[in-house]
């Protein structure tokens, strides 16, 4: 009885192991601090928006960016995975899925070609009419306020550095252009995140712009740092 008690234990511990192993698989650490620099949004190709690959690829700049947890950013840091795509118009994209696009351009870096994972998680791309004008500047992406990122705010807040960003559609742009709505958040080594949730937060920093704290929407569309 004490040999199948034991063997029941250890069956117990190894069956809970085992999920928590699989989970952070495939999940890059990143320190707080590590220059990622803004996330970028990457769309789906459109035909309607880039025209036709046959006649308008080279119009386009092959670029690349870099995979850190499913999100893409310009700065190449360790367990990172390089991803070729496309900018155009200050917008970027993923090339064509036609597969007679393969090899056509030879100035794109074929070794770093898009995965089907890539494929599956890009936007599908959004039409130019709800599109904010190009002088807003390149999408930034903003992150959720964390303690174990960012520090106690009681102690670290006099670090971050207070800054207003313009959101259009759910997106968020350094420059204010038309329809756009002013948020007050903050950035710290070039990350930007908005400010604690914390009610004892609003009023401790004389720096901030309390007339344009985030509301629940930006609240509830903002990322985790990955």
């Amino acid at each position: 009885m004490r040999i199948a008690s034991g063997l029941a234990v250890a069956l117990f511990a190894a069956l809970v192991a085992v999920p928590t192993g699989a989970k952070a698989q495939g999940n890059i650490s990143i320190r707080f601090g590590t220059r990622l620099g803004p996330e970028v949004g990457v769309s789906a190709y459109s035909v309607d928006r880039m025209g036709d690959w046959r006649t308008n690829y080279r119009s386009w700049r092959p670029e690349t960016l870099y995979d850190v947890n499913g999100r893409y950013y310009r700065q190449n840091v360790r367990g990172s995975r390089a991803v070729a795509v496309y900018s155009y118009n200050n917008e970027y994209f993923l090339p064509p899925e036609d597969q007679g696009f393969r090899g056509a351009d030879r100035r794109y870096n074929n070794r770093r070609y898009p995965t089907a994972v890539d494929y599956g998680r890009t936007r599908p791309y959004e039409p130019y009419t709800n599109r904010p004008d190009r002088q807003m500047g390149d999408e930034i992406g903003v992150l959720g306020y964390s303690a174990d990122r960012a520090g106690d705010w009681r102690r670290n807040a006099r670090r971050w550095t207070p800054v207003t960003l313009y959101e259009v559609n759910g997106h968020y742009y350094p420059n204010n252009g038309a329809g756009a709505r002013p948020v007050s958040m903050y950035r710290y080594k070039n990350e930007y995140f908005l400010p604690p949730t914390d009610q004892r937060w609003v009023g401790s920093d004389r720096r901030f712009n309390y007339n344009n704290q985030p509301n629940d929407q930006d609240r509830g569309r903002v990322r985790d740092r990955p």
